[in-house]
């Protein structure tokens, strides 16, 4: 990839001016091993770290299951590894913009990936390497390419118990607070600006919000690393935008979530919780499912300055109730975006304007009839909404006709292998969407910004742990190399200010 600096002039600054050499926000997969990377390539840096949630032993007292905190969601809740082919970034199955390629891939992918398995094995973990799926996940894959749906599978892989992920979790702190990294909790950042003096870098505000009789933290460091999860996409766009990042915006996918009985989803469900199911399209673009909530309920999130649908799963079986919910998203490419598919952005603010900012839940038969279902209709409806703000309504004239045709055919091949779902009683919501805003990097995940980095899957550099683990090694040496150059190693195991 061509190098986003070559236009920029090297910043000189003054040693010991700052609080950290490198803020790194985020103690996800990728922010943990980019502090390790960083610490062993240029020791005794002035490193600090920062994350909103709690650190593991507050976790695991508190049986958190949030996104946020120490591990994020991958190491902490997730424990699958996928060590197979990828690049950094990942790139999408429809058309991109020609400004995204990848700055690792083939081969030098793959030794980097090894990399962060094997670091995984020296810090706790044993889980062994499946090579190809179970039996019946492998039928399950070959039923759903029969009825002409792809099974998205992930394979070689091997998956983390709970005491081996908290184990990698230990070692990895005990491995940068060894090498001097302070580590921030409860510590929200709510705002980063460049610092306009000689002496260059960026001050960031971290609210700490467990300590609420606290001022904000103000940080001043001499480079950044944004390595937010997925759910810290928005505030990265927020901060990145701010900093003057280069972005690259991909068009959203957009759709509805389904909820239907749990019963007619459970042929899916019973070999895999989140099915990750999706058809190819003809015109660049493809519809599949998404973040697949069994016995789950629908509620509303505010994403991207609209509210959206989403699922709120149920980890424990036992606690599941009747009705499963999944989204059907189309996802175009950037030529889809420009014919057919146009105009995809503003549906979910036109369809919050129509119901003063509430949900929209419709009748699969209505939406079939063209017809908005109303309060009665819901009321005499054999699936009832567990979303119990959502307003009955119309989301059949909201989405281009495009999205219908391919939503209707997918549903029809979907209820082959899950009989029921696809019924007049099935239930839509509306909004659902998701968005993508990517970052041109170098080799060292160096955004446009001089000193500011992003890795993890925020940026859309990586999905899952091993990708999020490499795209740490990437920015922790990218890190090292440049606050090398800036200034140099000569001052390298200054004390904190």
């Amino acid at each position: 990839m061509t190098d986003t600096h070559a236009q920029q002039p090297t910043t000189y600054v003054t040693p010991g001016a700052f609080d950290c050499d490198t803020l790194i926000v985020g103690m996800g997969t990728a922010g943990l091993l980019a502090a390790y990377a960083l610490l062993l390539a240029r020791p005794g840096t002035r490193l600090w770290l920062a994350d909103a949630g709690a650190p593991l032993d507050q976790r695991l007292a508190h049986g958190d299951t949030s996104a946020s905190g120490y591990g994020g969601a991958g190491l902490y809740l997730g424990g699958r590894l996928y060590l197979g082919d990828s690049t950094i970034p990942v790139l999408p199955s429809v058309s991109a913009p020609p400004e995204l390629r990848p700055v690792l891939a083939g081969a030098a992918y793959a030794r980097r990936a090894r990399e962060v398995n094997d670091l995984f094995d020296a810090f706790g973990a044993t889980g062994g390497l499946q090579s190809a799926p179970s039996e019946p996940l492998a039928q399950a894959i070959a039923q759903a390419r029969a009825v002409g749906i792809d099974y998205v599978t992930s394979y070689p892989s091997r998956y983390l118990g709970a005491p081996e992920r908290h184990a990698i979790l230990r070692s990895l702190r005990a491995q940068v607070e060894a090498r001097g990294a302070r580590l921030l909790f409860g510590a929200q950042m709510t705002a980063a600006e460049r610092s306009h003096g000689e002496d260059g870098g960026f001050q960031v505000t971290l609210a700490r919000y467990q300590e609420r009789d606290q001022p904000p933290l103000q940080v001043t460091t001499r480079s950044l690393l944004l390595a937010l999860g997925r759910y810290g996409a928005e505030e990265l766009m927020r901060v990145a935008g701010a900093l003057d990042a280069r972005s690259v915006t991909l068009p959203p996918t957009i759709g509805v979530r389904i909820e239907m009985a749990a019963s007619s989803y459970n042929p899916l469900t019973d070999v895999n919780p989140d099915p990750r199911l999706q058809m190819a399209l003809a015109d660049d673009a493809l519809i599949k499912t998404y973040a697949t909530c069994p016995g789950g309920r629908v509620t509303a999130i505010e994403r991207y300055a609209a509210l959206v649908a989403t699922g709120i799963p149920v980890l424990k079986r036992d606690e599941r109730g009747p009705q499963t919910t999944v989204a059907i998203l189309a996802q175009p490419g950037v030529e889809a975006a420009q014919g057919e598919w146009r105009g995809g952005e503003l549906i979910a603010q036109r369809l919050n304007q129509r119901t003063g900012n509430r949900l929209i839940v419709q009748r699969l038969g209505d939406a079939r009839r063209q017809r908005r279902t109303t309060s009665e209709d819901m009321a005499t409806n054999a699936i009832q909404p567990t979303c119990a703000d959502a307003l009955p309504g119309a989301l059949h004239d909201a989405y281009p006709d495009a999205y219908w045709q391919a939503f209707e055919t997918f549903l029809a091949r979907l209820d082959q292998l899950a009989p029921g779902i696809a019924g007049d009683d099935t239930l839509l919501y509306g909004p659902a969407e998701e968005r993508f805003q990517m970052f041109p990097t170098d080799e060292g995940l160096h955004t446009s910004t001089p000193g500011l980095f992003v890795a993890g899957d925020a940026p859309g550099q990586s999905q899952g742990i091993i990708q999020a683990g490499v795209t740490g090694l990437l920015a922790g040496e990218g890190m090292a190399r440049y606050l090398t150059s800036l200034i140099g190693a000569e001052h390298i195991g200054r004390t904190h200010r």
